[in-house]
């Protein structure tokens, strides 16, 4: 998955992502930001759509943490490495190093019938 900074974002007061190619059958639910090797995660807010902000963002290369749903369930995933530099620009395009495959079974009719594994 890969996460575009906005051009409407102001480093480094004002940050707002887009998530890209986000694939799966899910929903982004939850977006923390934490400036790498520190666990002080701060959230982000939903925006519209897939683009979240926040206003004063953590300092230094910035790593990202989100809960994903998939129908009725959700789970958490981060990025284990920075995902965005410590000088950031607006209008980058940056790898999270996460793949989402998940696919819901909610409203999926061959799951839905017996047999499905």
């Amino acid at each position: 998955m890969l996460v575009k900074v906005e051009e409407s974002s102001q480093y480094p007061n004002y940050l707002a992502v887009l998530f890209l190619y986000q694939g799966g059958q899910t929903e982004i639910a939850i977006v923390d930001v934490a400036q790498v090797g520190t666990s002080e995660w701060h959230y982000m807010t939903r925006n519209h759509g897939a683009l979240w902000d926040m206003q004063k963002p953590p300092g230094g290369a910035l790593q990202f943490r989100f809960v994903v749903t998939s129908g009725y369930d959700g789970k958490w995933l981060w990025a284990k490495n920075a995902v965005l530099p410590i000088d950031w620009k607006s209008g980058g395009v940056y790898d999270t190093g996460i793949q989402i495959s998940d696919v819901s079974l909610q409203d999926c009719d061959p799951c839905n019938k017996s047999g499905w594994p």
